[in-house]
């Protein structure tokens, strides 16, 4: 049996262990459209304050838990699912057959109607490049306004 996840992030790759407890010769594949090995965005802010670097935001260190797992990890971005095909297609073109199929790709950060908003020194605080962006400009006497009401901004 194939399970296809996509979603790299907590959900994804708890499930991913889950379904492998339960079926330990089943394939799992475990889709996600970030180059970083999955992380949790909750620790963000620890990076941006420097009390962890990137690999402490990491969900599971060494870079062989997913291969001992025999979960297969792919980086790429699902851009449609047949469910009467039972396949999800890829942005390379790539298919992905699957028995069963979980998506558990959370939610995006909210953008207000400001204007301005997406111009050069804006960001968002969601993801590792976000952060990377963010580390790059917050020098000494810069200005930053945050907006956000959110555990991580």
């Amino acid at each position: 049996m194939r399970h296809v996840i996509l979603g790299a992030g907590p959900a994804g790759i708890i499930a991913a262990e889950t379904i492998r407890k339960h079926a330990p010769r089943d394939e799992i594949v475990v889709v996600g459209d970030e180059p970083e090995a999955p992380y949790s965005r909750m620790a963000i802010p620890y990076l941006l304050m420097g009390k962890v670097g990137e690999d402490g935001t990491h969900l599971r260190h060494g870079a062989h838990h997913y291969a001992r797992l025999g979960v297969r990890l792919v980086c790429n971005r699902a851009t449609h699912i047949d469910t009467a095909q039972r396949n999800v297609v890829l942005d390379d073109g790539t298919l992905l057959g699957f028995d069963t199929l979980l998506i558990a790709t959370g939610s995006s950060p909210a953008q207000p109607p400001v204007p301005g908003i997406q111009g050069p020194g804006v960001h968002t605080c969601w993801t590792l490049a976000d952060a990377r962006a963010i580390m790059a400009l917050a020098q000494p006497g810069a200005r930053v306004l945050q907006m956000g009401a959110g555990f991580i901004g």
